[in-house]
């Protein structure tokens, strides 16, 4: 019974395709989606399945473009080097600004979501400040004792977390799934708002180098490249969308962050998604954190101390200044930080090709010219939305 599975595991859809896309879903799919029913419910359900299909083709062509960034320069940069090598030096400084406070915004917004994990696995236990608390501590420790095992186990609990959504979707067809069409389509006053949420849960552009990396350790042609990239972007959206319906059934009230709609569900189920919602921002914050640790010390040479100072007290300082509503937070993360760090990708893609350095072997013409400038116009637009928001 095992020699199937055996024999798929080895197989080259299983290495060649599956595992490397994964490797992308695997960062994609995070706290983001549970923004998503709160804003297909205030902006209509049209509006935000033209936000996550629009959203998922412009991170398909950024990611693939920053593969080729990287395939083409021949160089073992950090996304924050290539912006200094193509853009010169106020670029360096600009990605460096958004890529860190993206990061700590982000981070922010884990500690803000990892409380209302809490009260479902807790319910009616008043512990807020105190789980908070303890969240914030034990990610903290095991950024800086170098636990770099954990992101191993990212695999793992995105796998729990889309069983998970699943089952959401199977209770909320058995619930009231006419909700769905009796949601409002578009709702124009709320037409943008989409829009910085969807893009902090559709980025991946961290995980590209990853999978490059794979292919190349695996001896991987990468004549498959941009369907890896395209499925390992895709895929995410799916999933997302499968949430959405399945929370909008479920629920008569969705709150912004849609946690709180699973304490209706029967049994344990309740705090299985708790337990494994708290992993993945466990597992999400590490790997966020050492980024930033990394950028403060190699990048911006500030002392040890200083950097993982910052790295453990700007996301608390945050909350007590205020920054604790989930959604302003991730809208703010999206629409400003991660538009801006697409704007740096397709600017630095546009000079790689007037730089007419040599094409690597999945080549990126089919592409219409006109696309990066459409890019480009999409991330000013938003940026320009959030920052008025």
């Amino acid at each position: 019974m095992l020699s199937p599975i055996r024999g798929f595991l080895r197989s080259r859809v299983y290495t060649h395709k599956i595992l490397p896309a994964a490797l992308l879903s695997g960062t994609i799919i995070g706290a983001g989606v549970f923004s998503l029913p709160f804003i297909f419910e205030r902006a209509g359900w049209v509006a935000g399945a033209f936000y996550l299909v629009a959203g998922t083709a412009v991170f398909y062509y950024i990611h693939v473009m920053y593969a080729d960034i990287i395939l083409r320069s021949g160089e073992s940069f950090k996304f924050v080097g290539y912006a200094r090598q193509y853009l010169g030096e106020a670029a360096f400084w600009i990605s460096i600004l958004v890529t860190v406070i993206g990061a700590l915004l982000t981070l922010t917004a884990y500690l803000v979501l990892a409380n209302k994990f809490f009260e479902i696995i807790f319910p009616g236990v008043p512990m807020i400040n105190g789980s908070l608390s303890l969240f914030w501590l034990i990610s903290s420790i095991t950024i800086f004792i170098s636990v770099k095992r954990m992101a191993r186990l990212e695999f793992l609990i995105t796998g729990g977390m889309i069983a998970i959504i699943f089952l959401i979707f199977l209770f909320g067809l058995f619930g009231n799934p006419e909700r769905i069409t009796e949601m409002a389509t578009i709702n124009w006053g709320w037409w943008w708002l989409p829009f910085g949420p969807v893009l902090f849960s559709i980025s991946g552009r961290s995980a590209v180098p990853a999978v490059i990396e794979y292919f190349e350790e695996n001896r991987i042609p990468f004549d498959q490249f941009k369907k890896v990239i395209f499925w390992g972007t895709t895929v995410p959206a799916i999933v997302y969308g499968i949430f959405v319906v399945g929370v909008i059934g479920i629920a008569s009230i969705i709150t912004e962050n849609s946690i709180a709609v699973f304490k209706s569900l029967p049994s344990v189920f309740p705090a299985a998604v708790g337990v494994l919602g708290l992993l993945s921002l466990w597992s999400s914050y590490i790997v966020i954190g050492m980024s930033v640790d990394e950028i403060l010390r190699i990048d911006l040479k500030i002392p040890k101390i200083m950097a993982r100072l910052a790295v453990v007290v700007v996301p608390v300082l945050f909350i007590y200044a205020g920054f604790n509503d989930f959604i302003k937070l991730i809208a703010l993360a999206g629409g400003i930080f991660l538009a801006l760090e697409g704007i740096i990708v397709t600017a630095m893609w546009q000079k790689v090709e007037v730089l007419g350095l040599p094409r690597f072997l999945f080549i990126l013409r089919p592409v219409p010219r006109i696309i990066p400038y459409l890019l480009l116009a999409v991330f000013l637009v938003g940026v320009i939305y959030t920052a008025g928001f």
